[in-house]
């Protein structure tokens, strides 16, 4: 049974997981990135760069990072590792503003 997942805090924790964990590509709108951890909790991250959209948009994706990590189940192969959404921005200023949150779920149900 995977542990609940805790946010990531500290701003090392996320430059750690960039530089030494492996990118899996998602879709070409999100990319994951993802680290063995330390010790046996789950933990997950999200970044959101101004260059996707404005203050509305990245909350939205934020909110549904975290919806889904609290609702949806936690994969089971990745046991005691830190995940951190980074959301890419696109040439589209209204691309995230028509996407749904069952697009999202759909992308982790696939981790």
């Amino acid at each position: 049974m995977a542990s609940k997942p805790y946010p990531l805090k500290r701003s090392s924790s996320f430059k750690e997981a960039a530089l030494k964990g492996t990118k899996k590509r998602l879709s070409s709108w999100v990319t994951l990135q993802l680290m063995q951890s330390d010790d046996s909790k789950n933990y997950y991250g999200i970044t959101a760069s101004r260059k996707v959209g404005n203050s509305v948009v990245r909350n939205k994706l934020k909110r549904w990072v975290r919806n889904c990590v609290r609702t949806e189940k936690w994969p089971e192969k990745y046991n005691a590792y830190i995940f951190v959404f980074v959301f890419k921005s696109q040439a589209d200023p209204k691309f995230f503003s028509n996407k749904k949150y069952s697009e999202f779920v759909e992308l982790f149900n696939k981790i």
